[in-house]
């Protein structure tokens, strides 16, 4: 790092640490990085509300293009860490590592600036930093937001953290690497009665206990057995008291899969479930799909370019040996290049850095954020060669 220190890198991470704002809601969030932007003489764009854009111009008139992401939203948690830097808002935590690929992509911005200042540059590069990952898809809101037109984007690249690997190495595969995250909301409609007349209704819950053991089924019956898919139901309730039969229940979860066509599958067969059941129960049955995040798939091309960069900036490497079903929405950016999407390890037993994503105990030593701006930083380079 040229222009920047390790010491700014802390210093950022733990302000925007001790400041976590929800999806869509990143205001001071969005100020803090303008903020530091304005101080480094670097111009930028907004989207959406929260959202900012940093372009850089090649030397030379050029649409090629490459883009670097991160996501800046935090999560609905309660921290229980015993830091200086705790958050200050109650109830909101960067649990999972926002504030740190924040971090890092506002020190690569900063690097890159004074690299086009200095170097005769042959592709231009974009440098996003999207609110609502967590919850609202803010990567297909704000493509759907910005111009991206002008620019033909060779490829686009994200890091997140990731406590399952020794820190300050990246981890990566080809191919898959994180599933597609979709929900489904199942409302059922029975008839109340009274328990000593059971018979003259229709039970809302035993309608919901047989699609249940439904749902259980749908992927041995219906999808190949060496195929990877999670089909979770995550909350089930229904019923108002103990003495009647229950009018309504509702159940609700999430579809996790690699493949479009097994979730096509998976969706025709819930909606047949749905049919059969208001066939053989009598019961009014809706099933409500909402649009979900698609599988992040590594490209060929920039996974190989990552590689070559690794090797060259010595950092040490990790291949992954089977993708997380975990969601992401990094994914939408397949819509604009071929993407690589990669961790970045912070695991360290001794400090104790070993809980998981979405925990309130998260937490990671900073020294590693200067791995992520030397990986982008040698990516930059690689592409302007």
């Amino acid at each position: 790092m040229k222009v920047i220190t390790e010491e700014n890198l802390t210093s950022w991470r733990r302000h925007l640490h001790q400041n976590p704002e929800l999806s869509l809601e990143e205001h001071k969030t969005k100020e803090f990085i303008a903020s530091v932007l304005k101080e480094y003489g670097i111009e930028y764009q907004e989207t959406l509300e929260t959202g900012l854009v940093v372009i850089f111009k090649a030397r030379v008139e050029t649409k090629d293009t490459i883009l670097f992401r991160a996501d800046i939203d935090a999560l609905p948690i309660s921290e229980e860490n015993d830091v200086d830097f705790k958050s200050n808002n109650d109830g909101v935590m960067h649990a999972c590592g926002h504030d740190g690929h924040t971090t890092m992509l506002l020190g690569s911005v900063i690097e890159a600036a004074d690299y086009y200042k200095n170097n005769d540059t042959k592709v231009n590069s974009i440098f996003v930093f999207q609110p609502a990952e967590e919850t609202f898809g803010g990567g297909n809101l704000l493509i759907n937001d910005f111009d991206f037109s002008p620019y033909n984007i060779l490829a686009s690249y994200a890091l997140h953290m990731n406590p399952d690997y020794p820190e300050g190495h990246i981890v990566s595969k080809p191919k898959e690497i994180m599933a597609s995250a979709n929900e489904y909301r199942i409302y059922i409609k029975g008839r109340a009665a009274h328990v000593g007349l059971k018979n003259t209704g229709i039970d809302a819950l035993n309608v919901a206990t047989m699609f249940f053991q439904e749902m259980l089924k749908l992927n041995a019956l219906h999808t190949k057995a060496r195929n990877t898919n999670i089909i979770h139901i995550g909350k089930m309730y229904g019923g108002d008291a103990m003495n009647v039969v229950a009018e309504n229940a509702y159940m609700e979860g999430t579809i996790r899969t690699y493949s479009m066509e097994d979730l096509a599958t998976i969706k025709v067969a819930i909606e047949n479930t749905r049919v059969g059941l208001e066939h053989l129960t009598g019961a009014s049955i809706r099933v409500d799909f909402a649009e979900g995040y698609p599988a992040v798939i590594n490209d060929e091309a920039p996974y190989q370019v990552i590689r070559e960069v690794i090797e060259k900036e010595n950092i040490d490497y990790i291949e992954l040996e089977e993708a997380y079903l975990y969601g992401e929405d990094f994914s939408f950016f397949s819509r604009l290049s071929p993407i690589n999407y990669s961790f970045l390890g912070l695991r360290n037993e001794e400090k104790n850095y070993v809980s998981g994503l979405h925990t309130p105990t998260f937490n990671f030593d900073e020294k590693i954020l200067k791995v992520g701006v030397q990986y982008y930083l040698g990516i930059l380079n690689y592409y302007n060669e």
